[in-house]
């Protein structure tokens, strides 16, 4: 992905002492270390599985005053104090308040006008310190309370809301407010409706089939390979990046009528979505091998297409009621 800031300003909200410093002054774009520092959290997160998509509601604080920037490019300062304060509002209403940096940031993510809002949680950390006593410099070894998140780490809370056609994806968490548990992205900041992610879809899909299969007598083993071969095959073939699970209960469950309708039930249950977007990271999630436990603690690890090919690995059901696994075609064995 590519990412390009056009504009930026950083606010500072700490939920700890009561005390927030909103910024008048834009930040600088031009200067690299600023740009390098945004656009590697912008990319670190951008493109996660966990961000989940939302719909502005009818009477949204956020979808207004985005819309007043969008017909006015000076109303950016006064969009992002707005921003600031709601965030702020949220966190000393919690029953967990934290201090952070907040950094809301107009630019372009593949060719997509976005505005970003990155709360960046501070961490405590160590610095040094240069002192001097009767003309003897003595470093010291001293606490910062204010450092913010490295690149290297990906920042846990956050909202992209695309200005073309105001849709959202973001992460938030849940924590109380008023007593009452909520988002604060979502419920707070943008006053959204919102999907479970692609991750939880994912997961939940891979969750109910063991589930719908284990209590019905059926292989959950058996069943879950059927899935991640589906998928992945579905997903390496299709140009739209999604996969239906419609789709994937008639190939799993093929044949028996009775499983694929509680699974369809189960999963509409857990509002996993008719279409569920898929990235490289659940790809990769879903195209890794199978791994099996034993209740003798031996553990084998072999990718989902060996599952039903005998050629490789064979699973034997014996008269005592126990299984046994037979590997096949071995070529040579590594001690690791």
């Amino acid at each position: 992905m590519i990412a390009s800031l056009k504009r930026a300003i950083l606010h500072i909200l700490d939920g700890n002492s009561g005390i927030s410093v909103y910024s008048d002054e834009e930040l600088d774009v031009t200067d690299a270390s600023i740009n390098s520092f945004i656009t590697k959290h912008i990319e670190k997160v951008y493109e996660d599985a966990g961000l989940r998509s939302g719909e502005f509601s009818d009477n949204s604080g956020f979808k207004y005053h985005l819309t007043e920037y969008i017909k006015d490019e000076n109303y950016f300062p006064q969009m992002t104090k707005f921003i600031a304060e709601r965030i702020y509002e949220g966190v000393t209403q919690s029953d967990k308040p934290d201090s952070s940096d907040l950094i809301v940031c107009d630019c372009v993510i593949n060719e997509r006008p976005i505005l970003a809002v990155l709360k960046c949680e501070n961490k405590i950390g160590y610095t040094h310190q240069v002192m001097q006593d009767e003309g003897k410099v003595k470093n010291q070894i001293i606490n910062h309370y204010a450092i913010l998140p490295t690149t290297s780490q990906k920042i846990s809370e956050c909202a992209f809301v695309n200005m073309d056609d105001y849709s959202i994806r973001y992460i938030g968490k849940k924590r109380k407010i008023d007593g009452e548990t909520s988002d604060l992205i979502a419920d707070v900041l943008l006053e959204c409706i919102y999907d479970i992610s692609s991750r939880e879809s994912v997961n939940a899909v891979k969750r109910i089939a063991k589930k719908v299969a284990e209590e019905n007598g059926g292989d959950a083993l058996e069943t879950l390979s059927k899935m991640k071969e589906y998928i992945t095959e579905n997903v390496e073939e299709s140009e739209n990046e999604y996969i239906e699970p419609e789709k994937v209960a008639e190939k799993i469950f093929d044949g028996k009528p009775g499983m694929r309708d509680e699974f369809m039930e189960k999963l509409e249950k857990a509002n996993v979505p008719q279409k569920v977007e898929v990235n490289s990271y659940v790809t990769k999630k879903l195209s890794s091998n199978v791994k099996v436990v034993t209740d003798i603690g031996v553990e084998i690890i072999f990718p989902a297409e060996y599952y039903q090919n005998s050629e490789y690995i064979e699973f034997i059901n014996n008269d005592d009621g126990k299984i046994s696994i037979r590997i096949n075609n071995i070529g040579e064995v590594i001690n690791k």
